[in-house]
């Protein structure tokens, strides 16, 4: 069994982009999750669960549609907290400024995440630090410079396509690259030479951005190390199409098909998710090595990681963009799709000190949860949806040791919402089961510490509450099958610096429940 597994561990669920700090940029950075870090140790925590921080393409905030499943988004760089913009005054003036204050107090003031104009003030900055970066290390080749060369040579497995994608992706004006000229779009090796000679420059300046932001995320790594606490990363089921590995192994995704998900109780029709499907016999045939080398790079940054859409790997919907072909599974014998699973999480398991955490909600077959319990990689446990035959709800000190416990997820109304719109029958089954009352509910406000008290209680060797749930606050981060800026946009209202002055009550209440609860 994982080590993380021998004792109870309790965290929140907390969006990097969330994460409010009073030198932020308008996003949470890696500054503001180190100084987050002093607040969770305030309420008892130990554990950190946050959304994908993949690179996301210009004018989208979704962190799951990725232009790369190594790269991180540079949003998420801290940009004042670069150590050698110290050697640039010209830079650092220019940040200094009336004029630039003033729309970074406008970013920083924002009650939400404006992606458009954070992505347009931090690249402007960035691509200003890296020439000078290039001018005064690189073209002279100093030990900062050698620090990273080295750091190109270690990721160039991943790195040399993802550049060379996103500067193309540049000057191809973000058109498809199944667009694109058919030596670049075939990965012609003469095309790329002669790409790397014209555009060097530019190709260095995204590894470059790379090599910043991995320095900031191992630092602020570290430092969760030091005081006990563990990130859990989240690695998406799929990359967007539109990505540089789907560019550079082409022969491991089916471009012709599409994933979703079948017509069920929510949805006639099913989900259409525009992602392409794996091709699963090339996936296969190299053990998974996709998978295998993002879960090791992954490993760098996170102590657990939660893979998304887990029965996806045992049984993909897959839809034919030929409207002639109908949508299915792409494996229909019940015993071929366990095995597969199996493979995959076995080969996966290997492939770093990472605990896997599998996201298994939804209409599951029943040997998905037979494969997991096999080979010890904890499934969710969401505790208004869970239930007895009798319809009553399960008693979270009953649950499944190997599993993740939770109040609500990314996706879904947090617990205070939701009490407040649920059917009142269900509602007082719910309370019945936090307070063992079988009265009136009362309101939110007063049923919240019964609440999270009974999760906080569960059986679960890994608990985790989103951190609006911690708060009673009703702020989504999500709702799926909409559009629009109220989807990842959610910033939590007060600065890290400030938590512990204006929540000091509710931290420490919180922080005594917590150790009340763990076993």
């Amino acid at each position: 069994m994982h080590p993380l597994l021998e004792r109870k561990h309790t965290g929140t669920l907390f969006p990097l982009f969330a994460m409010r700090s009073r030198k932020d940029w308008g996003i949470g950075d890696t500054s503001a999750m180190a100084l987050w870090f002093d607040a969770m140790k305030a309420m008892n925590l130990d554990l950190l669960q946050v959304l994908p921080i993949n690179e996301m393409p210009p004018g989208v905030s979704c962190p799951y549609t990725a232009l790369s499943a190594f790269a991180l988004d540079p949003l998420y760089i801290a940009v004042e907290d670069i150590p050698e913009l110290k050697e640039f005054p010209e830079v650092l003036e220019e940040i200094a400024s009336r004029r630039f204050q003033a729309g970074l107090k406008h970013l920083r003031i924002a009650k939400a995440v404006m992606y458009d104009e954070v992505r347009h003030l931090k690249f402007s900055t960035l691509w200003k630090i890296y020439t000078a970066f290039h001018q005064r290390h690189i073209l002279k080749d100093t030990a900062l410079a050698g620090e990273f060369r080295a750091f190109c040579r270690a990721n160039g497995g991943w790195l040399e396509d993802y550049a060379a994608f996103r500067r193309l992706k540049d000057t191809h004006d973000w058109t498809s690259w199944t667009h694109w000229e058919a030596p670049l779009r075939a990965r012609d090796p003469q095309a790329l030479r002669e790409l790397h000679g014209r555009e060097e420059l530019q190709i260095l300046f995204f590894k470059y951005l790379q090599w910043t932001i991995h320095r900031q995320w191992t630092a602020a790594k570290r430092r969760a190390g030091a005081l006990g606490i563990s990130l859990l990363g989240d690695l998406p089921f799929m990359v967007n199409q539109e990505s540089s590995d789907v560019w550079s192994r082409q022969g491991e995704f089916d471009l012709n098909s599409e994933i979703g998900a079948p017509p069920d109780a929510f949805s006639e029709t099913g989900q259409r998710w525009g992602l392409p499907a794996y091709n699963w016999t090339a996936v296969e045939a190299n053990n998974f090595d996709w998978w295998r080398s993002k879960v090791k790079k992954a490993s760098e940054f996170y102590d657990l990681f939660r893979i998304d859409h887990m029965v996806g790997f045992f049984r993909t919907w897959v839809i034919p963009r030929d409207v002639a072909l109908k949508p299915d599974f792409d494996i229909k014998d019940p015993h071929g799709q366990k095995e597969r699973g199996r493979r995959f999480l076995q080969a996966i398991s290997g492939a770093s000190h990472m605990l896997p955490v599998a996201e298994d909600l939804g209409l599951i077959p029943p040997y998905v949860g037979e494969v997991l319990r096999d080979l010890n990689v904890p499934g969710y446990k969401v505790m208004r949806w869970e239930k007895d035959q009798d319809g009553d709800y399960t008693d979270p000190g009953a649950y499944h040791p190997v599993s993740l416990a939770t109040s609500s997820t990314h996706d879904n109304e947090p617990l205070a919402d939701w009490w407040d719109t649920v059917d009142h029958a269900e509602k007082k089954l719910f309370w019945k089961l936090v307070s063992g009352e079988t009265g009136k509910p009362p309101t939110f406000t007063k049923a919240r510490e019964k609440a999270l008290g009974a999760l906080l209680a569960a059986n679960s060797r890994i608990v985790i509450l989103p951190i609006q749930d911690i708060f009673g606050s009703r702020e989504r981060v999500n709702t799926p099958g909409t559009l629009g800026d109220h989807n990842w946009t959610y910033r939590f209202p007060t600065p890290a610096e400030d938590f512990l002055k204006k929540h000091a009550d509710t931290a420490e209440s919180f922080s005594a429940l917590v150790k009340e609860k763990r076993k």
